[in-house]
Order: structure tokens, then C-alpha cells, then sequence
């Protein structure tokens, strides 16, 4: 029968409080830690809002839209930008005439759609529209050109429609309406404008070789990736993972090493008295510098019975690890060694089995199942999927606990 008495537990956490309090190298990264998690929340203060979450895509985070004068077009543009990207979509007004060939110099990270009037001719004006991409990232301004693209057409439209009318003609274009978040629309025109085409030419007795088609889009389920969760995610799993694994072994080795284990052990604290202080300790620890962070990013992740169940899960897993480490290595630069080690290896495992599409491996480790559930949890997008991934972490980490169990009473203390 396990017993374990209060009043030496009590003595063995009292310990280890000491001996945190005293290690300034462990408080200023906790503190670091938390400071990064300040500044990401303070630095996008509307990310935590779904709707005005900002894609950061391929690395652009501004787009410049140059322009030579205020004129309708460029209110329309002002009046349309979305929302959550006001911050990120800048309007100047050239202060002078540059030539059609001239290049204006972006910084990184920026990308620009100019606007340059030309010389206008007997019935219209010319207008040269410069789309400005980083070489070889096109993709990092799509969301952009699709904006600016898809308003613009909507405010030509009105525009002719507006100017037939006044003409007194009775004639007016087709209409095309397109909504505000519309991606599809560009599609939807060329198809359209070939579809007529070939309709109008084509024999009337004869079928037709191609469809009708029918463009439609919608988010798939569980799809949205957001940035600023993912981030938040590995700065809870490297808190979890700073504090059991890496800072656990390092002091629970440079305990042996100055003869204090053996003294614990030959006291009259039992293995498990021992052990159990550990896994009240660390844990603990671990948990709430990671509910710091992730209230720090999203306060309403912390009434959520999954992302407490699931920290718990993974807080015992990984001291489970850091046990199992300071059972194996002797010294303290060991402990620190193979905890490096260890979380290189897994990254790598990881990474090779992402790159070459293996699938069975990667669910055998605790850390492929934590981002899944704590990512979940922060965006407030859990599926019956992440059910399974905590389930495969209790067990995991029920397998890594018992390992470390037997390996502290065998030879952890020596």
C-alpha cells in the first residue's frame, strides 16, 4: 500500500519552492515568456476577434495603394477596405509626377498597388494600375488584389450604368452583383463571358460542349488557422516544456550531484513521498505559467473544461519525460543535454514524417497531439477529432508516468 504522509510532502514542496525561488535563470525566462505573450497581445489587439483576424500570408503584412490625386476611385477604396485590415492597407498620394517606368522602393514585408494616370486620349482617360509583389511570393498579396480588384470593378460598373442612365439611352450593362467577401467573381465573369460567347455563335439545334457552371466557396470546417493562436500554442507548450523536461531533470541532477537526493532518500521521506512532490510541483508550476499565457491571448479559453483537462494531460506527460531524462542522465550538462536532445529529435521526427506523408509515427508522441488540442481549445474550434488526440495523450502520458516511476525507484535517487 502507497502511503504518503502531509507533513513530509509538505517539507519536499516547501524544498522545491525554495529552490525555484533561488534559480533567477528559470524566473527571467518565465518572465520572458510572459512578456512575449504582453507584447502579442498588445501589438494586434483585434486578433482576438475572429472577424478581424489578420492573415498574415507568405509575410506581407502592409499593402501600399499609390495613387496621383483623391479623386472617386480612391474613395471608393478608402470607404471599402475590410475589416481588421485598416491598420494594414495605406493610402499616399504621389507628392510628385513620376515617369510610367519609374519604381518606387518598398520595404520589406510591404507590397503596392499603384495607380499612375496617363495622358488622356479623345473619348477616355489612361490609367496604368502597377501591381507591386515580392519576387518569387505573388501568393503573399492575393488577399489584397483580391480586394482591390474586386472593388474596383463594382465601382466602374456603378459608374457606366450611372453614366448610361444620364445619357438617356435606356441602355445598361448586365447586371453582376458581388458581394462584399466575393472571391469567386473574376471566375464567375470570364466563364460567363466565354459561356455567352460560345452560346451566341453555336448552331440552336446542336447541344452545347460545355456547362453552365456554378461558382461557389465556403470555409471548410475547422480550416481557419490563426496566427496569433499558434503562437500562443507554442508559448504554452514550451512554458509546459521549459519547466518539466528541460528545468526538472537540470535541478533534480544537480540534486545528485550534491549528494541532496541521496539525502531525501535515506531520510525518512519514501521513494513515493519523493516522487509525489515532484508531480505536484512542477506540474503545478508549468500549468500556471501556461494559463497565464494563454489568458494573456485569449481570456475565454479559461472557461473551458476541455483546455483544462487537456493542459492537465499534457503538463503529467511531459514531467513523465523530464523524470524518465533525469533517471538516465547522471550529471546536471547531461540532463540539460538530453533534454535538448530530446525536443530536437521529436521536431525532427516530426518534420520528416510532415515532408514525406507518414502518418503512423508522429501520433506515438505526446507533443503531436498537444498543438492539436491546445490550438483547438484557443480558437474555440474542438471536434470529436481532438476527443481522440486527448484520449491518445492520457495514454501516452500514462505510459510515460509509469515508465518514470519505475525508473526513480530503481536508480533516480542513486
Amino acid at each position: 500500500m502507497i502511503l504518503i504522509r502531509w507533513r513530509i510532502l509538505k517539507t519536499l514542496l516547501h524544498k522545491e519552492g525554495l529552490r525555484h525561488a533561488t534559480n533567477r535563470g528559470g524566473l527571467a525566462l518565465a518572465a520572458l515568456l510572459v512578456t512575449a505573450s504582453l507584447l502579442l497581445a498588445a501589438l494586434n489587439p483585434a486578433g482576438n476577434d475572429q472577424e478581424k483576424a489578420i492573415p498574415l500570408v507568405g509575410g506581407v503584412h502592409h499593402c501600399i495603394i499609390w495613387h496621383d490625386d483623391q479623386s472617386d476611385w480612391v474613395k471608393h477604396l478608402q470607404d471599402t477596405v475590410p475589416k481588421g485590415f485598416e491598420n494594414n492597407i495605406l493610402f499616399y498620394q504621389l507628392t510628385e509626377p513620376i515617369g510610367p517606368e519609374e519604381k518606387i522602393r518598398y520595404v520589406p514585408g510591404t507590397v503596392g498597388i499603384e495607380i499612375r494616370t496617363g495622358v488622356a486620349s479623345d473619348r477616355h482617360q489612361n490609367v496604368a494600375v502597377w501591381i507591386r509583389h515580392p519576387d518569387g511570393d505573388r501568393a503573399g498579396m492575393a488577399i489584397y488584389e483580391q480586394w482591390f480588384w474586386r472593388e474596383t470593378y463594382r465601382f466602374f460598373q456603378q459608374r457606366a450604368d450611372e453614366s448610361l442612365k444620364a445619357d438617356g439611352s435606356g441602355a445598361e450593362l448586365a447586371p453582376l452583383p458581388i458581394g462584399e467577401h466575393d472571391q469567386l467573381w473574376a471566375q464567375r465573369q470570364a466563364f460567363q463571358n466565354l459561356f455567352n460567347n460560345y452560346a451566341s455563335q453555336a448552331p440552336p439545334d446542336r447541344s452545347l460542349a460545355i456547362p453552365a457552371l456554378e461558382f461557389r466557396e465556403a470555409a471548410v470546417t475547422g480550416g481557419n488557422f490563426d496566427i496569433r493562436a499558434a503562437i500562443a500554442t507554442a508559448l504554452v507548450m514550451f512554458s509546459l516544456c521549459f519547466t518539466c523536461v528541460y528545468l526538472m531533470p537540470s535541478l533534480t541532477c544537480e540534486e545528485r550531484e550534491r549528494g541532496l537526493l541521496l539525502a531525501q532518500a535515506l531520510s525518512p521521506a519514501t521513494a513515493f513521498e519523493i516522487l509525489a512532490a515532484k508531480f505536484l510541483f512542477y506540474p503545478v508550476f508549468g500549468m500556471v505559467l501556461a494559463t497565464l499565457l494563454a489568458g494573456i491571448h485569449n481570456p475565454g479559453v479559461l472557461t473551458r473544461p476541455f483546455f483544462w483537462l487537456a493542459l492537465f494531460i499534457f503538463s503529467v506527460g511531459t514531467l513523465g519525460i523530464g523524470i524518465t531524462i533525469a533517471c538516465l542522465a547522471r550529471t546536471q550538462r547531461a540532463a540539460s543535454l538530453g533534454a535538448l536532445c530530446y525536443m530536437l529529435v521529436i521536431a525532427m521526427i516530426m518534420l520528416v514524417c510532415q515532408q514525406n506523408n507518414i502518418t503512423v509515427i508522429p501520433p506515438l508522441a505526446l507533443e503531436y497531439h498537444a498543438p492539436h488540442l491546445l490550438h483547438a481549445t484557443l480558437t474555440n474550434q474542438i471536434g470529436p477529432q481532438h476527443w481522440l488526440n486527448l484520449g491518445a495523450s492520457a495514454l501516452l502520458a500514462t505510459g510515460w508516468v509509469t515508465l518514470a516511476t519505475v525508473m526513480f525507484r530503481r536508480r533516480g535517487w542513486q
